[in-house]
Order: C-alpha cells, then structure tokens, then sequence
C-alpha cells in the first residue's frame, strides 16, 4: 500500500487486479477504509499518482497543509 499526505489527509492507494483502489488510512490503528469518490486511473503510474493527488484534491490545500506527500 502507497500512503500519501494528502494536504493533511492520509489516503492509502493500492494496485489489484490492474485497477488502483484508494482508501483512507487511519496509520495510528493502521485501518484503511476503501474510499470510492477519489478515483485514479487504471493506466496511471505509481510515479504519476502524487501529482494527481495533487492536481484532483487541491482545493484542500491550507497554509498548514500546503503539499502533497509520499510517507510510506
């Protein structure tokens, strides 16, 4: 599982069966709950995926989450 920073948000992406599946990731119970209104496409890469984070939530940026990360 890929887990990102998302402007303050941690957001779990994972690879299965050819498609990307995106959850919330709750890091400190280490519990992921499949999220279906964050849609990433298929043909993406793991490389790719930061910046559409990025590009799709940024309205969610703040001066106190300006960035999105990469944190495992």
């Amino acid at each position: 599982m890929l887990i990102y920073d998302v402007f303050g948000r941690h957001i779990g992406v994972k690879r299965q069966g050819g498609r990307w599946l995106v959850f919330h990731a709750d890091l400190t119970e280490r519990k992921f709950s499949r999220l279906y209104d964050i849609a990433i496409p298929d043909d993406m890469t793991e490389d790719e995926i930061l910046g559409w984070l990025g590009d799709i939530l940024h309205e969610a940026a703040t001066e106190r989450h300006p960035d999105v990360k990469r944190i495992e």
